[in-house]
């Protein structure tokens, strides 16, 4: 078969399905709590199954959970393919190469994911297809590759064509921000959660963001502390699976 079918053909897989097969919600999204079906009742509740250390824990019950570890990370990032992760984890500080770029670092600064990161976006998904469709530029060069590596000094600003719609979403984004600090100061942290707002997510710390504009600028390498998930990743056990 040819490879492109192979990879559109796992994109077009269930979104949700690593959510049950790891037991709790991936994507941290609403959707999952309106599936009433006996087998999601463990994800609606949050449940997490954390195994007993124990001697006796068998070699396939280990390698299953790196496996789903490693499975969780790759498709939070668009459903990437074996290949395409496994060649960034070799370009990181894991893998051959012994670069001192961090593996989560490389992961969040595909064109993609950082368009999702900054909030030009409300999914990963959506993030590729606005990128296969042209409508962002880096460096002022329009780029429809996802996987595309942005670089420290590298600007990423809208295209013109989507330029309008961008603002709008982010002049909204600021309202939330704002009525977020007034029901912080006004309610206590339980209300807050119970809230049915739903709240932007910051900008890391190691873009540069003008609004006026909308220019966003890596002004360093991001580590794997500045990179915060909504979904329980253990990155020492994707790095055992390669090891």
């Amino acid at each position: 078969m040819d490879q492109l079918k192979i990879r559109q053909q796992s994109r077009h897989k269930p979104r949700h399905k690593i959510s049950y097969q790891v037991g709790y919600n991936v994507w941290g999204q609403k959707k999952v709590k309106q599936f009433y079906r006996r087998k999601w009742s463990k994800v609606r509740r949050g449940h997490v199954m954390v195994p007993k250390f124990s001697n006796k824990r068998s070699l396939k019950h280990l390698f299953g959970e790196r496996l789903r570890s490693k499975q969780v990370l790759r498709k939070m990032y668009g459903k990437l393919t074996e290949a395409q992760f496994q060649t960034t984890f070799d370009q990181s500080e894991f893998g051959y190469s012994k670069s001192n770029q961090s593996f989560k670092g490389l992961l969040d600064r595909r064109f993609d994911a950082f368009i999702y990161r900054i909030g030009f976006a409300k999914t990963i998904f959506k993030a590729r297809q606005d990128v296969l469709h042209g409508s962002f530029k880096i460096n002022g060069k329009v780029i429809r590759s996802p996987g595309y590596i942005i670089n420290v000094g590298d600007f990423v600003s809208p295209n013109e064509n989507v330029w309008k719609s961008i603002y709008t979403s982010f002049n909204n984004r600021l309202k939330l921000r704002i009525e977020r600090n007034k029901l912080s100061r006004s309610s206590n942290k339980s209300n807050l959660q119970d809230s049915s707002i739903k709240l932007p997510v910051p900008l890391p710390r190691y873009v540069e963001f003008d609004f006026r504009t909308l220019t966003a600028m890596v002004i360093e390498n991001p580590h794997q502390n500045d990179i915060p998930y909504k979904s329980k990743i253990n990155l020492k056990l994707v790095r055992e699976f390669y090891k």
